[in-house]
């Protein structure tokens, strides 16, 4: 698990503000042998979990925006597991959750990260695709519904029947967000959203985190006015004035500069991501049109 630039900083300097513990892994210093670095790095969490209370997992590609803004206000302790809903499509996002110390969750990460082994052969999407059946087996053992998204996952031969597939799962989750063990937060409402949905522009009052912070992607922002509008997912502006120096970041340390260009209105953010939302639920609708195609196939 390599990091990118702007992650660490930007996440290390927040956990000292907050007074949290951070931890930037290395996965070959686990005992996790999966193939598939996305499946190794839930064993590594597996093994770090026990260390804690509660952890916050997210991946490389992930950064702080607004270090005011508090873990807890994420956390409810009914669950063992939190995840949220990507924005940008029906997933449910496999590159960050909160898990709580228990010997579920323990179970949970260490199965999911043996998944792999259950690939199907054609297109999976790896872990981000897989989240789903398992959540699904999870949270409705037995279920025919399930079974028959089974059959699609393992049927699914490019992006489009794979987008069929999380579909097909999430029709059987409806709209509910509490499963027992596991809550799945709606779109929105998680801790992180991809910045390139509003062209990197966001507000303190309801952004905590970005997603899609790699390095060879930054971008130096233009000179015109941006607009809250989907560019490009390979890029992202820096948000921050200025580089983040560890050094400096202490407890309560919560001030931090900003890209004035790159702070929004609220509610004009707030509109165009339900403009947005709007988009992806048409989306999956048409898309779960290709159901009767892949359960033909053979």
């Amino acid at each position: 698990m390599k990091p990118n630039i702007n992650f660490p900083e930007s996440v290390e300097c927040y956990a000292r503000a907050q007074n949290y513990d951070f931890q930037l892994v290395v996965d070959s210093n686990y005992s996790c042998h999966q193939r598939d670095k996305f499946f190794r790095r839930h064993c590594v969490v597996s093994h770090i979990l026990p260390h804690y209370d509660v952890l916050l997992f997210i991946d490389a590609d992930h950064g702080v925006v607004n270090p005011k803004r508090r873990i807890e206000d994420f956390m409810n302790p009914q669950f063992d597991l939190t995840f949220y809903d990507r924005f940008f499509n029906w997933e449910v996002m496999a590159g960050s959750y909160i898990v709580k110390n228990s010997p579920y969750s323990i179970d949970f990460l260490t199965e999911f990260a043996n998944f792999e082994q259950k690939l199907p052969k054609g297109a999976h999407g790896s872990d981000n695709g897989a989240i789903h059946i398992f959540l699904a087996d999870k949270i409705f053992p037995g279920n025919l519904e399930v079974d028959t998204c089974r059959e699609i996952y393992y049927k699914s031969g490019n992006s489009d029947d794979l987008a069929a597939y999380t579909g097909c799962i999430r029709g059987v989750f409806g709209t509910r967000t509490d499963f027992g063990n596991i809550r799945i937060m709606k779109k929105g409402t998680g801790w992180s959203r991809d910045d390139w949905l509003t062209s990197g522009l966001w507000n303190p009052s309801r952004d905590f985190m970005l997603h899609g912070w790699k390095t060879k992607q930054l971008k130096d922002s233009p000179n015109e006015t941006l607009k809250p509008i989907p560019m490009s997912y390979d890029q992202w502006y820096n948000p921050l004035a200025g580089p983040i120096l560890v050094g400096r970041c202490f407890i309560g340390n919560t001030t931090w500069s900003y890209s004035p260009r790159l702070l929004a209105d609220k509610r004009q953010l707030d509109d165009a991501l339900l403009d947005y939302a709007r988009k992806v639920d048409k989306e999956k609708a048409k898309i779960l049109g290709r159901l009767p195609i892949i359960l033909e196939k053979t």
